[in-house]
Order: C-alpha cells, then sequence, then structure tokens
C-alpha cells in the first residue's frame, strides 16, 4: 500500500500498529502496518513497482510512519 493510502487509512482509524521489520540481507527496514479491522498486515510500497519500500536508516524509516499519522512511541521494532 502507498504511503497517501496508509494515511487515509490512518484518519479513518483502520490502523492499530506500525513495525520496524529488518530485511533479510541486513542492509535497511520495511514499515509494516497491522489493522486488526482487516485482519491482514501491509508493507508500506514504493509507488514505481509496488514492492515494499526499503529504508536504509531506522531515521528515515520512523519519519515515514510519522507521515502516517503514529507517534514514535507507537513504532515497534521486531529482531531478525
Amino acid at each position: 500500500m502507498l504511503l497517501r493510502e496508509f494515511k487515509t487509512h490512518y484518519k479513518q482509524g483502520n490502523l492499530d500498529d506500525v513495525i520496524a521489520v529488518p530485511s533479510a540481507k541486513g542492509d535497511g527496514y520495511y514499515l509494516m502496518v497491522k489493522s486488526k479491522k482487516w485482519g491482514v498486515n501491509s508493507f508500506l510500497e514504493n509507488s514505481r513497482d509496488l514492492k515494499p519500500r526499503l529504508f536504509k536508516t531506522q531515521h528515515a524509516m520512523m519519519n515515514a510512519a510519522k507521515d502516517i499519522g503514529f507517534n514514535r512511541a507507537a513504532i515497534e521494532t521486531t529482531l531478525a
């Protein structure tokens, strides 16, 4: 799902949580958004090829989560 779509769903109250997921190669992080309403988890995708967007730093990933509407305290980080 794209950033603008996540923003809309956040405003509607459809999103519950965000999780920073380290990439398998260890070269960055993916942003996964959880929704109890939908019963699924979705990754933030880039608009060019609709693949999960890879953030090189946690800071960049957290900025995207803040753009959606989540506060910094709500961001969980999973361990590989």
